[in-house]
């Protein structure tokens, strides 16, 4: 089913376009040229691979559109101040969970594009008691990095 979704996903990114002014074939820019086209938010996206952008334009009428693909696997999220895909965040472990009591981490965000910065505490769970001991290899009662992203993930 994978495999079938990525097929069809190609199949839909490559189609040609026809421009909804008057008709005529779409022409897809080649990287280099698109750049020319994008904001510069929309430009960093594409630095950092978070999101990558293609443009289409009608050589007849210079009709454009331009079509964003998120990464499925990019470690930045959206900015809370100027929306693009440009934000990262930094983890610290504030406390650590014990078996006994939640533990804390500190998340520091800061934005490639418009320099955004501020930061986020995230409850950590408590250790699970059936899962801590050593000989589990050590995969037992920790915590994910996900969530405490405000939504921005």
């Amino acid at each position: 089913a994978g495999l079938a979704f990525r097929l069809y996903r190609r199949w839909k990114r490559n189609k040609p376009r026809i421009c909804p002014i008057d008709g005529a074939k779409m022409r897809r820019l080649e990287e280099h040229e698109d750049d020319e086209y994008l904001e510069d938010g929309q430009r960093m996206e594409e630095r950092l691979k978070s999101v990558d952008y293609d443009v289409w334009i009608c050589d007849e009428c210079g009709h454009r559109t331009i079509e964003s693909y998120k990464s499925w696997f990019s470690n930045y999220g959206a900015c809370r101040s100027c929306n693009y895909r440009t934000l990262e965040g930094e983890e610290t472990i504030v406390e650590s969970a014990t078996t006994s009591s939640t533990g804390l981490k500190r998340i520091d965000y800061h934005c490639k594009h418009c320099n955004d910065r501020y930061h986020t505490h995230v409850t950590i769970p408590k250790k699970s008691k059936s899962s801590s001991s050593s000989s589990s290899g050590g995969f037992g009662g920790g915590s994910s990095s996900g969530g405490g992203a405000s939504g921005s993930w």
